[in-house]
């Protein structure tokens, strides 16, 4: 393999421009002109590859070779060991931040740096957005300037998008840059001072609902007719708004956390479970865990959640979730619909091996393992939930937390029950493993859902899918228990429940 420095033709001035080659083999043998780099060869030193200083501008130009120089030596390695192609690594080497697309990098990055495939996504978008608003054709880095992005803000503002849009733009655009910068794609990263940014309002309006919203939203659920598309139809809008009390039950949860609940995050093994239960052997066994714990990373911010999985209505809203989808969608449905139709515990258990029952999971797949069936999905139930005036599945979580503050519940512990980074110095303080802090979690998460009245909701939910199918969901799976009773007595049990450290299975 060859990489070096060399002259192309002299020019009329007598500087001569600097260029790379690289070859590989005969088949592949590249030179690449390095942009507004004329040498006069006289004063160049061969064993440094550098100018003299009786050059001009030799610190500048020196700079300038150093820079590609590192360049050379970290593409020649990723080639080296096979992390890039020939083409690409030719790519890197010309690329300057005035060639190189703003999108062909994007799509180099899902092999040069382990970003998520959500975060490939936004970066897309984010571009996307800046071509639609600067009319750019084909963003490339060197477009990247302080008057593009005053374009951009003036259109997103002509269109009253709010000012969080074009930061949420700039902030990707930034990431960009700098990911650019670090595989040294481009020499330099702007500046991006405040002023590159949209003045945000002094007030931050956060959209939440009240319970009496999310049971109007039910009440405008109807059955137009008996025909099998209006009653896939419906049973699509009840999903919606079971995964919206889901996601709020869930302390506020995404979609993609929704997709990938399972039992394999519970706290003991249980696989075991299912292997012990299906065993012929008249016996019981202990599993070491905790029956009703279930940790969660959450998908956003990779924080661990933990939940008691038997918090009302949790559990019976999975169940119920379950069947629904197996209905409506019997392709994207973990459960089948042969299977919701078995009413013997042993017989459905018996439909699968150990390994493949999963008594919550209620998708197939997740965002990673299918990302388009994964968005064709979540866009249809965003779309169900607007045709009867429910809030998007984002205010879940905001309601939560608002709902939190307004009981006074400290932040610590509120952002502990969401999920979220705690910017604070408590952070390096608080030890949520700590089984007494996590009874304070748990107590608070109990607050918050009976100060929403989801039980109450839940049960709104239940009589109407009884209404319009003629089902006996309600007797099955709902509460009959008035609402502060039921989580009155839930709290008393709370510390009990915590403290357990072996599941017992009996067969």
């Amino acid at each position: 393999m060859t990489l070096k420095f060399f002259f192309g033709k002299p020019r009329k001035d007598g500087t001569c421009p600097l260029r790379i080659r690289f070859k590989a083999n005969e088949l592949q043998d590249h030179k690449i002109t390095i942009q507004g780099l004329a040498i006069r060869t006289n004063l160049w030193d061969k064993h440094l590859n550098r100018v003299l200083p009786e050059h001009p501008a030799y610190r500048d130009i020196n700079e300038k070779i150093s820079l590609y120089e590192s360049k050379m030596r970290d593409v020649s390695e990723k080639y080296r060991v096979g992390n890039i192609d020939f083409d690409t690594a030719c790519r890197m080497m010309r690329s300057s931040s005035s060639m190189i697309s703003i999108r062909d990098f994007i799509n180099q990055l899902e092999n040069l740096d382990d970003k998520k495939r959500s975060t490939i996504v936004n970066y897309h978008n984010s571009i996307n957005a800046f071509s639609f608003h600067t009319k750019i054709k084909e963003p490339l880095f060197s477009d990247i300037t302080y008057i593009n992005i005053s374009k951009m803000r003036k259109s997103l503002s002509d269109l009253n998008k709010s000012p969080e849009s074009h930061n949420k733009y700039l902030r990707d655009i930034k990431a960009i840059c700098r990911s650019a910068y670090k595989f040294k794609m481009v020499f330099e990263v702007p500046d991006f001072d405040r002023s590159w940014g949209a003045k945000k309002s002094p007030v931050n309006k956060v959209k939440t609902v009240l319970p009496i919203d999310i049971i109007e939203a039910i009440g405008r659920i109807e059955l137009k007719s008996k025909h099998r598309r209006s009653r896939k139809k419906v049973v699509k809008q009840f999903e919606a708004v079971g995964l919206w009390m889901l996601m709020f039950s869930m302390r506020g949860m995404y979609p993609a956390d929704i997709n990938e609940i399972s039992a394999k995050n519970l706290d003991y093994n249980f696989e075991s479970r299912i292997k012990a239960e299906l065993s012929d052997a008249k016996s019981e066994i202990s599993l070491r865990g905790n029956p009703f714990l279930y940790s969660h990373q959450r998908h956003k911010t990779e924080i661990p959640m933990k939940i008691l999985l038997n918090m009302p209505p949790i559990r019976k809203l999975i169940a119920v979730l379950r069947y629904l989808v197996s209905a409506s969608h019997p392709k994207d449905a973990f459960q089948s619909q042969e299977e919701s139709q078995i009413t013997s515990y042993k017989k459905r258990i018996q439909t699968k091996t150990p390994e493949e029952i999963d008594h919550f999971k209620i998708f197939s797949f997740t965002e990673a393992s299918d990302p388009e069936r994964y968005k064709e999905m979540w866009n249809n139930y965003y779309k169900q939930l607007r045709s009867i005036g429910m809030p998007t599945f984002k205010v879940a979580r905001k309601t939560f937390m608002t709902t939190s503050t307004l009981l006074d519940i400290p932040q610590s512990i509120g952002r502990t029950m969401l999920g979220q980074k705690d910017p604070s110095i408590s952070a390096y303080y608080n030890n949520f493993d700590d089984p007494r802090l996590f009874v304070k979690v748990t107590q608070a998460h109990i607050k918050v859902l009976r100060e929403f009245n989801i039980i109450d909701i839940y049960n709104v939910w239940l009589r109407k899918i009884d209404e319009l199918f003629g089902s006996n969901w309600y007797e099955i799976y709902g509460f009959s228990m008035p609402q502060d009773l039921l989580y009155a007595n839930f709290y008393k049990e709370l510390e009990s429940m915590i403290q357990i450290t072996h599941t017992k299975i009996k067969n």
